[in-house]
């Protein structure tokens, strides 16, 4: 059985919704979840243990506590791993479980985050990149032998601020950076859609998903791919912007969860 976990960093929910998406689309559909937590690192340690970002809806694989997908034995949440899909016995995180039990374990990092090694120790290749995605998938493919099992991940940057992408012309005008604020912070001028920072992000997740055939349809079918993001942005609502803060718009973030065949995820 072969994961691949893909973060859209800093996409926002709603942003993924009505950014034109016609390959994920074709693949599920987008879940509204809370991430748990309000930065790359610490939301990737979570999602490395098991913790993905939780729907309200009580839907297997989506909400944890419905049924959760991949679980660390023996640590955390016990009786939440116990009937998890796919099992996974470590010390460490999952990166490491699978690769004690044989598995390929390859990835890629955008942010700097991703140069901190207790993020990256458990992957027997990793490459930090800065935002590339296309870099980031040839090295994910170029790393990972198909026939054999594998867990891949791919933390993808072209979503954060400043939303640069590879072919874009143009920089977003809105400085969406956290440091901005006030304190107490006080909402003033645009915000939400109505600002340039929502629809440059959008911008970047139609880059993204242009580049996702290049991925699925190499890896094999039965690959399961959680496609999410670690966070949101604020984009001035209540007057708070960026991520790093506790507003609701840091922790909405997209969720989908799907076999590249299309099938149930645990045929």
């Amino acid at each position: 059985m072969n994961f691949l976990l893909l973060t859209y960093d800093s996409c926002r929910y709603d942003v993924l919704v009505e950014a034109s998406t016609p390959v994920l689309d074709s693949y599920a559909r987008i879940h509204r979840a809370l991430s748990p937590a309000t930065f790359t690192f610490a939301a990737h340690q979570a999602f490395f243990v098991g913790i993905l970002p939780n729907t309200v809806e009580n839907v297997p694989y989506y909400n944890r506590f419905c049924k959760q997908l991949i679980g660390l034995q023996e640590v955390g949440e016990g009786q939440v791993v116990k009937e998890s899909m796919r099992k996974v016995q470590s010390s460490w995180n999952l990166v490491q479980g699978f690769r004690d039990e044989g598995a390929q374990t390859v990835g890629a990092g955008a942010m700097t985050w991703f140069k901190q090694e207790s993020l990256t120790s458990g992957f027997e290749d990793f490459l930090w990149t800065g935002r590339d995605a296309c870099r980031q998938i040839e090295y994910l493919l170029s790393k990972t032998d198909i026939h054999q099992p594998f867990f891949g991940f791919i933390n993808f940057g072209e979503t954060h601020a400043p939303y640069h992408f590879k072919g874009q012309s143009t920089r977003c005008p809105d400085d969406v950076r956290a440091r901005r604020m006030e304190w107490p912070p006080k909402e003033h001028g645009p915000t939400g859609r109505a600002t340039e920072a929502f629809h440059y992000q959008c911008k970047a997740a139609e880059f993204l998903d242009n580049q996702l055939p290049t991925l699925f349809d190499t890896l094999p079918s039965d690959t399961i791919v959680i496609l999410t993001a670690d966070h949101g942005d604020c984009f001035g609502e209540d007057g708070y912007w960026g991520h790093g803060v506790n507003h609701d718009k840091v922790f909405e973030v997209p969720l989908s969860i799907f076999r590249l065949d299309r099938k149930p995820i645990d045929v």
